[in-house]
């Protein structure tokens, strides 16, 4: 039957192996070779990777949180597709995302490994004809069976031809507006890795920043066309590479404004809103505003960090983070 051959997929790369675990409400559908019309329940787990080339680069003290990001972007579409009755041809793509980090305790690294499981619920949103344009994700996270974080998703499926004339649109704006073109007035040079909390410099995503009088940081994002996690392989930057833009972003205006120690500091809150695509052959520009130096409720040093991506001054994602240092 198919709801029993699709219960269970196995996901990631050779760095992790995920399982992905259906568990509905109910198999009556499923009897009935029927996509689901309403909430679907799943449990993505697998083992934290410990030779991951991006997530495992950088001081070791806490796990990347963007081991949450990355799984539910890799599951996402295949859900829609495989439970939903989506079509093949209809792209996914996420245009907001939050995680609130609940237990920071658990998100510390150790040498052993340790396993991260994810309860998931899907929900369909704004369906025509039995089939949904998009889905609404709610996540629980645990690190070893710790409760440790919660977050919200939010994916929207789009036909073929309106992704071309999306794709089609945004190159003619670009085109057809050359006096909005903004660039960087001169050569781009990387922040030292140990800023942003990594220790490899082909990680390193964000350009040495301008700083205004009103303590705003204004840096590039930086291509990376080649690397094996950041890289798109296509005309947009990747889902990946703009959240890790994000991330070393607020952790370097965390530190440079108030003195947070990069290797011992994350982000345990993220809200992101992606409102466009970016073009890989366009600088990116990130503007970055620290908020005031406050506490976390066990006293540890907390900044919050509002961020803009622009291209072409089109705004292309906006976020705003938490960032807080461990003891």
């Amino acid at each position: 039957m198919r709801g029993e051959s699709a219960a269970t997929a196995e996901l990631g790369t050779g760095h992790d192996i995920r399982h992905l675990i259906h568990c509905p409400p109910s198999w009556d559908h499923y009897l009935l070779d029927a996509p689901s019309n309403g909430e679907e329940r799943f449990v993505l787990a697998g083992e934290i990777p410990l030779r991951h080339p991006l997530f495992n680069d950088g001081s070791g003290h806490f796990h990347d949180h963007q081991l949450t990001t990355e799984a539910i972007r890799e599951i996402g579409e295949f859900v829609g597709h495989q439970y939903f009755g989506v079509p093949a041809q209809r792209r996914g793509l996420f245009y907001r995302f939050s995680l609130e980090l609940t237990d920071l305790a658990a998100w510390r690294a150790e040498s052993r490994p340790a396993r991260m499981t994810t309860d998931i619920r899907a929900t369909p949103a704004h369906s025509v004809h039995g089939v949904p344009r998009g889905l609404d994700f709610h996540l629980s996270v645990q690190i070893d069976d710790v409760p440790c974080g919660t977050g919200s998703a939010g994916l929207v499926f789009v036909p073929p031809v309106l992704h071309r004339t999306h794709q089609e649109h945004s190159s003619w704006a670009v085109r057809a507006t050359p006096e909005l073109a903004d660039e960087p007035d001169g050569p781009t040079w990387p922040v030292p890795p140990t800023s942003v909390g990594r220790a490899a410099p082909q990680n390193v995503v964000i350009s040495e920043p301008t700083e205004s009088t009103r303590g705003q940081l204004s840096t590039w994002v930086l291509p990376r066309a080649d690397h094996p996690v950041l890289g798109g392989g296509g005309p947009h930057v990747s889902g990946t590479l703009l959240l890790e833009s994000l991330r070393q972003a607020s952790l370097l205006a965390a530190s440079r404004a108030f003195g947070l120690a990069p290797g011992r500091s994350t982000l345990v809150a993220t809200d992101i809103h992606v409102s466009g695509y970016a073009e890989t052959d366009l600088p990116l520009r990130c503007a970055v505003v620290p908020g005031q130096l406050g506490r976390d409720a066990a006293g540890r040093p907390a900044v919050p960090v509002t961020l803009t991506l622009t291209q072409h001054r089109r705004a292309v994602a906006e976020a705003r983070t938490t960032v807080v240092q461990d003891f």
